[in-house]
């Protein structure tokens, strides 16, 4: 297995002719690890195929990868693995355009986080996923309430993690355009709006002292 999967690496981790590694990896590595029930290195190989067929906008069949990834992630005792399962199962139902399964799997992701963030990165990744799944109620589904939810959540998580105040001010600025255009509150947007002028003015600063 290592050696059809080491020759598939050598394509997936190039720059150019990167679906030369698919073969190595379907044909190849994947059945032994099967054969071998190695569900630690099926799911690798599983995620390489998503993604290497995402890359390739071949969506359809990167859902079966990523289905199958999902199932076998929940066999490794691993969350972190489940999570990055679901959270890129839920990326190829978006690039689909079915977003609700895609908000389903993303609230699934999160749902495999520490209750309490421990880290940066972990508030980080609160924000980023929050923040998308903010711009895929409002902007794919319609929904305002929601979305409102979901950039509250994302701001909860920035102020934890102050070390982002680029993600910070995205926040503030999504969060004054829902109460500026969708469900208008003209002191909630303008304290929004405040907040992000402020640290606009922070990351201009930090931009001056660079140069």
């Amino acid at each position: 297995m290592s050696i059809y999967e080491e020759a598939g690496d050598v394509y997936f981790t190039g720059q150019r002719n990167r679906s030369a590694a698919l073969p190595f990896y379907r044909d190849g590595a994947l059945p032994f690890a099967r054969r071998f029930g190695d569900a630690h290195s099926e799911f690798r190989l599983l995620s390489k195929l998503t993604e290497l067929l995402m890359n390739s906008q071949q969506s359809g069949e990167a859902l079966q990868y990523a289905s199958l990834a999902v199932r076998i992630s929940t066999t490794t005792g691993d969350r972190l693995k489940e999570r990055v399962a679901f959270h890129r199962l839920a990326t190829v139902y978006f690039s689909l355009q079915q977003f609700e399964m895609a908000e389903n799997y993303y609230l699934k992701a999160l749902s495999l986080s520490p209750p309490v963030l421990q880290s940066a990165s972990e508030a980080r990744y609160f924000v980023k996923t929050y923040c998308r799944l903010g711009d895929l109620t409002l902007h794919r589904l319609k929904d305002a309430v929601d979305a409102m939810g979901y950039f509250q959540l994302a701001l909860a998580a920035a102020l934890e993690d102050r070390g982002d105040t680029r993600a910070l001010y995205i926040v503030y600025m999504k969060l004054a355009e829902i109460h500026g255009r969708h469900l208008p509150d003209k002191e909630l947007c303008q304290g929004y709006i405040s907040q992000a002028q402020a640290l606009r003015k922070e990351l201009s600063g930090d931009a001056s002292s660079e140069t």
